[in-house]
């Protein structure tokens, strides 16, 4: 189980185009942030064959957010792929309820 923090292959950074947001496009231009995707992860035996199933993931958030917003998506990404591995009937009742900071990557 792991959460991956890792750059947004299709970022979205339209919002940014607001006239309030001038600074901050500046900054985005300048590369002094840029835009990632947060999502969990597990590798789950499934028939014999390991798969990779994943939550949805959150897109377009920029990558100088604290640490404490980034460990807020974790968790609502991990609430996310609890409900997939569910869906296609892994338990989890031996899961953790929440995200343990170890288990956060960023690549």
């Amino acid at each position: 189980m792991r959460v991956v923090v890792e750059p947004d292959p299709d970022p979205d950074a339209s919002y940014l185009e607001e006239r309030e947001l001038a600074e901050r496009r500046a900054s985005y231009r300048r590369g002094e942030f840029a835009l990632m995707r947060v999502r969990a992860e597990a590798d789950v035996l499934i028939e014999g064959t390991v798969q990779k199933l994943t939550s949805p993931g959150l897109s377009s958030i920029e990558s100088d957010l604290d640490e404490a917003d980034v460990a807020q998506v974790a968790e609502e990404e991990w609430a996310a792929l609890r409900e997939v591995l569910k869906a296609v009937g892994v338990s989890t009742r031996q899961l953790p309820l929440e995200v343990e900071r170890g288990w956060i990557r960023r690549e």
